[in-house]
């Protein structure tokens, strides 16, 4: 009883000034994000009346791409040995990146992490840095160093992999349960036994989603690496704008959709097996 005499009375006129301010502040907010987007609209010299009469250019090329497609041009050799070379690059940028991916996500998580001052910002810096170049940037790099061709994309395809799946792989250990590994610490198990018996098993459901998720976004990243020189049917893409043969853009446009329609439903394939 004595405890419920000194309990200090519900202060309802507190509480409602207590939301108020955050109500406040969250318009405050609201109005600071709204005048940064207007400032930036007038910073950029972005002239809104354009959007009123995009409709006609985009229809256009619409026109121009698609309606009137050369189908003839998927029969050139070129064009069906860039498809092969797509899938290639796709294919060996993913299993190559998901195998570094493994101890990248041990090595770069903070709570499993064998060294915390070698080994995790090692595993850190190889997915942030992967991360923070973008993937045709990447390409563009390769193909200075090492020249024109599929190593340059494959490569790429290679460090796209690492940076989209490294980071929620290292993620998904990072939010274990810490249980089995410390009763297996406890019993004198290594560093090594710790991972492959108590982390892998509880992330290899999420583990293997973000792999099927990893395929998806590495290979569509490989449809145009070509754009930048770096093998894949993007080259053919870029040679048809470069040259006007929208005809024969509008093809190779079709083809890459037809190329991420059948990686998509392969994936959902996989994943619905697999679940």
């Amino acid at each position: 009883m004595e405890a419920i005499n000194k309990a200090k009375p519900l202060n309802i006129a507190d509480h409602l000034e207590e939301h108020k301010k955050r109500r406040f502040f969250k318009l405050l907010v609201g109005a600071g994000v709204l005048v940064f987007i207007f400032w930036s609209f007038y910073y950029l010299n972005i002239p809104l009346v354009r959007f009123l009469y995009m409709l006609g250019p985009i229809g256009h090329k619409f026109d121009q791409l698609f309606l009137w497609p050369d189908f003839g041009y998927i029969n050139n050799v070129g064009m069906l040995q860039s498809i092969v070379q797509t899938f290639q690059m796709g294919i060996f940028g993913t299993f190559v990146g998901l195998a570094l991916c493994v101890p990248l996500a041990w090595f770069a998580s903070y709570n499993m992490t064998p060294n915390k001052w070698f080994l995790y910002p090692l595993g850190r810096g190889v997915i942030i840095g992967s991360r923070s170049i973008y993937e045709l940037i990447w390409a563009i790099l390769f193909t200075m160093i090492l020249g024109f061709g599929p190593l340059a994309g494959s490569l790429t395809c290679v460090l796209a992999t690492i940076g989209f799946s490294g980071k929620l792989m290292t993620e998904a250990v990072e939010a274990i349960d810490m249980g089995p590994v410390e009763a297996m610490r406890a019993t004198g198990a290594g560093e090594i036994e710790t991972f492959l018996w108590g982390v892998l098993p509880q992330v290899q459901i999420s583990w293997t989603g973000i792999s099927i998720y990893g395929w998806d976004s590495t290979f569509r990243m490989a449809t145009i690496m070509g754009y930048v020189g770096a093998g894949g049917i993007g080259m053919y893409l870029r040679e048809t704008i470069e040259m006007l043969e929208y005809e024969k853009t509008g093809m190779t446009l079709l083809v890459i959709i037809i190329l991420v329609v059948i990686s998509e439903v392969s994936s959902a394939y996989a994943r619905n097996k697999l679940s």
